[in-house]
């Protein structure tokens, strides 16, 4: 994989969903079900993930983002979450955040002007 691309996580790569209908929960009766996060692609784009709907939003007291050499970390409510990265990965990351933080400064720019 280039990293454009990531295995869904809801379907586990599958493109479809097992589905538990026995009455009493206990059962093997399954049904599947087309997965509705990746449509059955079994892969999730990183424009799929930049476009759809944030499934949790968080506050900066809850969020805490640490570059690391060789490697990226986030502290999310009591769990340290690390991914591996080459320094090619970190200065994308970096010159991506770089690239945001401007457009981002320029709409609260605009929308301040817009406000007076």
């Amino acid at each position: 994989m280039s990293g454009t691309a990531f295995k869904c996580g809801k379907c586990d790569g599958q493109g479809r969903l097992l589905i538990n209908v026995s009455s009493d929960g206990e059962g093997s009766s399954f049904i599947e079900k087309h997965c509705p996060t990746c449509d059955g692609e079994r892969m999730l784009t990183k424009a799929q993930l930049m476009t759809m709907p944030a499934d949790v939003t968080l506050e900066a007291n809850d969020f805490l983002p640490m570059p690391l050499t060789g490697a990226f970390r986030v502290y999310v409510d009591g769990s340290v979450y690390q991914r591996k990265m080459t320094s090619r990965q970190l200065y994308k990351l970096a010159q991506y955040a770089l690239n945001v933080a401007l457009e981002t400064e320029q709409y609260e720019r605009e929308k301040n002007e817009g406000n007076d």
